[in-house]
């Protein structure tokens, strides 16, 4: 099903007083009244409410404390709460069903998403591209395309330049643009963008592994060049050969003539060896516990992981189902097979509850979310498992190796006596002491050349992941080439189309050969001059028309992305005859009347034409000064 949004309500609220509440429709809204009189004010509550980045308010809207919109999309219903604030990024509650339900739920029946992506769970604006039926888009070497980067395009503002394609913001980038116009022209499908998404996980992936290898690099460059695996392992077999020559020559050393200091010295040996090997035996049981207890979460984890995956599919299959059958009717109850009353077609036939329109997609949606949100959380727990697992396997290599040499020491203590020839059995224990620590400083310098190989290859395994996916991207974006300009060759004509429309008299462009633009560096042109000046209202008919020759396409094509959705601030600019304002205004009622897709347009205008002033088109009442839209 193609991407689609309809307002069906907003409420604007300051504590429990009600300050606008109006129902919207399918097509064309209106909003109309005098200048001055609130209408831009709605428009931005609009564009707020729907997930924009508003921190500059007009002064009639900051008495306003929350504002709401029920919104129809492709998942069913929901109704969106965001709170007015001067500050940036603001959260969004989200509640998946109608507002009258939504109004009378406890705060546990809404549910709070961040602006930025979390690290585990969703952004609404995750949420709503779910629900409107975009895909998550990526800009190159840029954050995730938000709500916020969309209505930019959508909401067409009194504030944004003529001849300009995206509302103003500070660090705007022409990769945001490009990729928000590929986006909305379903330029970028869902194969480019898969490919895009493991691409900015794989750099992501690779970032870590090189700078995991440059520290652990870093770290070895202390030990020179003695670093490689096997010259480490050549090292440590010749100096276990060295130690146990050492030891078999202590014991070829022992006598049974021992004196009283010999005695004193034999039992602090013993002391000393007992002490360091009850601390090596403590270590490996306590890693091993740590090990088997993470092994057992390990394999639960895979268990529920196994089990999400399955829900996912079987919801997926029962939804597949559902929407081929329908409602089901149960003549006897699944529980207890009683026969089950017949119940009014508009309820559920087993608990009779009422339903909504788009009730089931929205209750829907909120399962799946919170089934993929749960996976999604499992599988970063799960990989910080499985990475702490051989952090703790090396550890334990390491303690097991300095627990072998204490069994060593320990079983050379309890041979018994110390000789008379005590200075050379010391000097042997010294050198055998010497060797242990070099053993130790080696299994160590062994373990971190494991990590460093590890590392190694998994950058290289990274890279050449990197190598391929960009491959695939260039190929894709290649094969979409002829996509891309039939997309752009239908908004250039729509808006053609719309421009030639134009009152002749009061027309600043003369003949339209073509009309051009560019996404990315963010201009109109027409007849190719990017710089074609005209009067202010000429170049806001040049504006308006370029945003409705989007929404035009998209009706037209339905493999645009664009939501069917468009809104218009002030149709006309202060100095624009009403005949020029009232021609425009027919031509998105034409537009909208000759549209076979479900779809909304707002606008909002202070020259309504009088044929249009009629309660199927215009929301709410005119606006005046003295009564203004906000109560």
């Amino acid at each position: 099903m193609s991407a689609f949004l309809r307002i069906e309500r907003m409420l604007i609220t300051r504590g429990a007083n009600v300050l606008y509440d109006e129902p919207f429709h399918a097509g064309v809204n209106i909003i109309h009244g005098s200048n001055g009189s609130g209408k831009s004010t709605l428009a931005d509550f609009i564009y707020f409410g729907l997930g924009g980045d508003l921190r500059e308010w007009k002064e009639s809207a900051s008495r306003a404390e929350r504002v709401y919109l029920q919104i129809l999309t492709p998942a069913g219903t929901l109704t969106l709460r965001r709170d007015v604030s001067t500050d940036g990024l603001r959260p969004m509650s989200i509640y998946f069903g109608e507002m009258d339900n939504a109004l009378s739920s406890p705060n546990e029946g809404w549910q709070l998403f961040s602006y930025k992506r979390p690290e585990h769970g969703y952004s609404f604006s995750q949420v709503l591209f779910r629900a409107i039926g975009l895909p998550e888009s990526i800009s190159d070497g840029a954050s995730n395309i938000t709500m916020h980067q969309l209505l930019r395009i959508l909401y067409v503002d009194q504030l944004t330049p003529v001849q300009r394609i995206f509302r103003v913001e500070n660090f705007d980038t022409w990769q945001t643009r490009q990729a928000v116009g590929d986006l909305l022209t379903g330029v970028g499908g869902y194969d480019l963008y898969e490919k895009q998404i493991a691409l900015r996980e794989t750099e992501k992936q690779y970032e870590a592994a090189a700078t995991a290898y440059r520290s652990l690099v870093a770290v070895a460059s202390g030990y020179g060049e003695n670093i490689l695996i096997e010259h480490i392992q050549a090292s440590v077999a010749k100096l276990e050969s060295e130690r146990s020559k050492l030891l078999k020559s202590i014991r070829d050393l022992v006598d049974y003539s021992v004196s009283s200091e010999d005695q004193n010295a034999l039992k602090q040996m013993r002391a000393s060896a007992l002490s360091d090997y009850t601390k090596a035996r403590r270590q490996v049981a306590r890693l091993v516990n740590e090990i088997e207890v993470l092994d057992f979460e390990i394999d639960d984890a895979e268990d529920f992981i196994r089990h999400l995956k399955q829900s996912l599919s079987d919801f997926d299959d029962s939804s597949v189902t559902f929407f081929a059958l329908g409602h089901l009717a149960f003549e006897y109850c699944p529980s207890c097979f009683a026969p089950v009353e017949p119940k009014h077609e508009d309820h559920c036939q087993l608990c009779n509850t009422p339903r909504l329109e788009g009730g089931d997609d929205s209750r829907t949606l909120a399962v799946r979310l919170d089934l993929q949100m749960q996976l999604k959380e499992s599988e970063a727990l799960q990989t910080d498992r499985h990475a702490q697992r051989t952090r703790k396997s090396g550890q334990l290599r390491v303690a097991r190796q300095g627990l072998r040499r204490a069994t060593s020491t320990i079983e050379l203590a309890e041979t018994g006596t110390v000789t008379g020839r005590e200075s050379a059995i010391a000097e042997l224990s010294r050198k055998t002491g010497f060797i242990d620590s070099e053993l130790e400083g080696l299994q160590r310098r062994l373990e971190l050349a494991k990590q460093i190989k590890a590392a190694s290859d998994a950058k290289e395994d990274l890279n050449s992941r990197l190598t391929r996916l960009r491959a695939e991207i260039e190929a894709v974006s290649r094969a979409q080439g002829n996509r891309k300009r039939e997309a752009l060759t239908l908004i250039s004509n729509r808006t053609k189309a719309l421009l030639d429309q134009d009152l002749q008299e009061h027309s600043d462009f003369g003949e339209v050969a073509n009309v051009s633009f560019e996404f990315s560096g963010d201009w109109i042109a027409i007849n190719g001059d990017k710089n074609r000046a005209g009067s202010a209202s000429g170049m806001v008919i040049l504006k308006n028309s370029f945003a409705a020759g989007m929404l035009d396409a998209a009706l037209l094509d339905e493999r645009f992305n664009l939501p069917r959705w468009m809104l218009f601030d002030n149709v006309e600019d202060k100095g624009m005859v009403e005949e020029r304002s009232w021609n425009f205004q027919r031509l998105l009622v034409a537009m909208s009347d000759a549209a076979k897709v479900p779809h909304q347009i707002i606008f909002t205008t202070s020259k309504i034409a009088p044929e249009l002033d009629r309660p199927e088109l215009v929301v709410g009442r005119r606006y005046e000064r003295a009564a203004r839209s906000l109560n």
